[in-house]
């Protein structure tokens, strides 16, 4: 019988029981695939963080959902580093490196004690293509979204900072709340159109202070709807970016707010880098708190 660290951690807030629920398994070596998949079927969280040794960096970070091993994902990312500055490297005012299933990315720890803001290199953005009136028309059922609730500021288009992501723009938080998912029909859509999420995305908000308010499903993954996805924030970044919905100013640092209609408010910061009126770089952070501790008892 061999015991295995577990860690159940909050992400992208500072408050526990909020934010994204995550488990972080630190000393994940000598883990097998399958043993991996079972453990994040087993605890079921949104994603599970395999934190392993890596050659020339920090570590290497394997990442899976419930159903399958992803390459990319904002919030494992940020709570796997928590729990490494927190627990195995004690770092501070430093920056990580780390290696993903999309490469090598970069961690900044910001503060000289906890709780640390963590903030994290995305991929370089990506434009992917814009949505066809029969597919738009497809996903407004998926959604129960009445096309009447679709904002006219901005067209439905697929982004890219590591994962291809639809956004689509509607006009108030009602309309957010209102949405009802059919998660098969999203899931027909990911699938066709060879995506890794729906986002569904306001300016208008809860918090005087955020720029965008953000729902995310992802059923394709076995994730129905992201109380807060990093991923998501980097891509949502980059649309607002093209399709001129915030200032120069206001892009060099603003924040996201998620999870409000699941009871798990979060908070994500966004910084999108541009060059030639272009977004170059994205980068996504926040706090993460740790919820419990424990062990897994593996055959």
């Amino acid at each position: 019988m061999r015991e295995t660290a577990v860690r159940h951690v909050d992400v992208f807030t500072d408050e526990i029981f909020s934010g994204n629920p995550l488990t972080v398994i630190p000393e994940a070596e000598g883990l097998s695939d399958s043993q991996m998949q079972q453990i994040a079927s087993e605890f079921g969280t949104p994603e599970t963080a395999f934190i392993l040794a890596s050659e020339g960096h920090d570590y290497r970070l394997r990442i899976f959902s419930p159903i399958k091993e992803i390459p990319f994902a904002g919030h494992p990312i940020i709570g796997a580093a928590h729990v490494f500055v927190s627990e195995i490297s004690k770092s501070h005012g430093r920056r990580l490196m780390h290696e993903t299933g999309i490469g090598v990315l970069q961690i900044d720890v910001m503060g000289d004690q906890p709780p640390h803001k963590l903030i994290m290199d995305q991929g370089k953005p990506r434009i992917l293509g814009k949505l066809d009136e029969e597919h738009l028309k497809g996903l407004c059922d998926a959604l129960t979204l009445d096309r009447k609730g679709t904002s006219s500021d901005s067209s439905p288009q697929i982004i890219s900072t590591g994962l291809p992501q639809l956004f689509i723009q509607v006009n108030g938080l009602g309309d957010l709340s209102h949405l009802s998912p059919d998660f098969n029909k999203i899931t027909k859509i990911e699938n066709e159109l060879g995506l890794t999420g729906v986002g569904v995305f306001t300016l208008e908000t809860v918090n005087s202070d955020a720029s965008a308010h953000l729902r995310f499903f992802v059923p394709s993954i076995g994730i129905s709807e992201d109380a807060a996805a990093g991923s998501a924030a980097g891509g949502l970044g980059a649309y607002m970016a093209i399709n001129g919905l915030a200032t120069k100013e206001r892009l060099r640092d603003f924040s996201i707010e998620q999870g409000f209609e699941m009871g798990r408010p979060s908070r994500l910061y966004v910084e999108v880098q541009l060059k030639d009126d272009a977004p170059q770089n994205v980068r996504v952070g926040g706090y993460s708190v740790t919820v419990s501790k424990g062990v897994i008892n593996l055959q």
